[in-house]
């Protein structure tokens, strides 16, 4: 476990952590830094200090996942994982594939999960039982 971060309420905190995350929402939205800290009523230098430190929690356990399969070298098994992957609403971010040993091909693939429509956990066990998956392994979320 990470010793570096804590869960806490928000009622806890000073208000300068919500404001933090609302320049920084702002910024997204096409704002500079200035005209967010004014609208927000937080000096830049507060803002500065904490926007690296300060988020909101995400609802989902990560943007990214890194895959890693085994499948049975035959034609359409790398295409049928990739279909799974667009029907659940993912982007595909990176794919390696060594050269097939033994009719089994080893691939690793990267997936951006922003706006994925099931569980981690599901998918990785749908895929499992996906044709000529010999095994796929989670090796990350970020």
């Amino acid at each position: 476990m990470n010793d570096d971060y804590y869960v806490i309420h928000k009622k806890v905190l000073p208000d300068y952590f919500e404001k933090v995350i609302q320049i920084k929402e702002t910024i997204n939205c096409g704002a500079n830094v200035s005209d967010a800290c004014k609208k927000v009523g937080l000096s830049r230098s507060t803002y500065y200090k904490y926007k690296d430190y300060v988020n909101r929690p995400s609802m989902k356990v990560g943007k990214r996942i890194i895959l890693s399969m085994k499948l049975v070298d035959e034609p359409g098994a790398l295409s049928n994982i990739l279909n799974e992957i667009a029907a659940k609403n993912a982007n595909i971010l990176a794919i390696n594939q060594e050269v097939p040993i033994h009719n089994i091909a080893f691939v690793t693939i990267t997936i951006a999960i922003m706006n994925f429509d099931i569980s981690i956990q599901s998918f990785v066990s749908e895929l499992r039982n996906g044709k000529n998956v010999i095994d796929v392994l989670l090796l990350a979320v970020e």
